[in-house]
């Protein structure tokens, strides 16, 4: 079942014209951050160079990609579910004999294979300079790695906003405050006297730096996979009360 409902929300997803647009949009940015870094790399001298070209375009391309990532994840998610409320789509799946936790599932699984392809576009990017450019492969795939982790997250979190309201608009903005706070929260330990607290550690684009400088960390890897956990239950929580209701 869970299969099921992720093959019709990426069909769903494929056939409606919002993933390419943001695929066309993304993509247009990242070539241009791409030739920006290559043409910046290119005038430094060898003494002036403080990173490799790889660390340079892993910082810049993923780190662009990763906010495409943050604006498309809402947007995909509120068709699955908001769409479906105002609609009542989702009244008639809610009163089929149908676990929540497959309902869930399976829509977090068609927005993850949605995001993938956003989250590939770098490493695509990239591709271009084999041959002709010695990167650090390792590093690159970390960073891929991450950014899909991000991407999860994101997708998890634009699910539970969708659970929240029956208006897309709605939806969208409460997916888009609780990212900017997760986004901006490490901000705050600047006001502490310590160099490493919680408000720092909250903040998932702390833990994607780690990947983008090539290091797999497990506290990184159990924060995103710990976070999209929270938030996949919350949804599943909200669309309990909703079926009780």
């Amino acid at each position: 079942m869970i299969g099921t409902i992720a093959g019709r929300e990426l069909r769903g997803g494929l056939l409606t014209p919002l993933l390419w647009v943001l695929l066309g949009a993304g993509q247009v940015v990242l070539a241009w951050v791409f030739l920006k870094v290559i043409e910046d790399f290119s005038g430094l001298g060898a003494d002036e160079r403080v990173a490799s070209l790889s660390q340079e375009l892993s910082l810049n391309l993923f780190g662009i990609a990763a906010v495409v990532a943050m604006l498309a994840a809402p947007l995909i998610a509120v068709r699955m579910l908001s769409a479906e409320f105002r609609d009542g789509s989702f009244d008639l799946l809610g009163a089929a004999p149908v676990h929540l936790y497959s309902v869930v599932l399976g829509k977090f699984l068609g927005i993850a294979v949605l995001l993938t392809p956003v989250c590939l576009l770098p490493a695509l990017n990239l591709a271009l300079l084999a041959g002709t450019a010695d990167l650090d492969w390792g590093l690159i795939a970390a960073a891929t790695l991450g950014l899909w982790l991000a991407a999860l997250l994101f997708g998890a979190v634009g699910l539970y906003a969708a659970s929240l309201s029956a208006q897309p608009g709605t939806a969208v903005l409460a997916a888009f405050s609780i990212l900017l706070l997760f986004s901006v929260i490490g901000r705050a330990q600047d006001l502490t006297s310590t160099g490493l607290s919680l408000f720092g550690w909250l903040a998932w684009n702390e833990h994607l730096f780690w990947f983008l400088l090539g290091a797999v960390r497990v506290s990184d890897l159990a924060y995103f996979l710990m976070f999209t956990g929270v938030f996949l239950t919350l949804t599943h929580r909200r669309l309990a009360n909703r079926r009780l209701s």
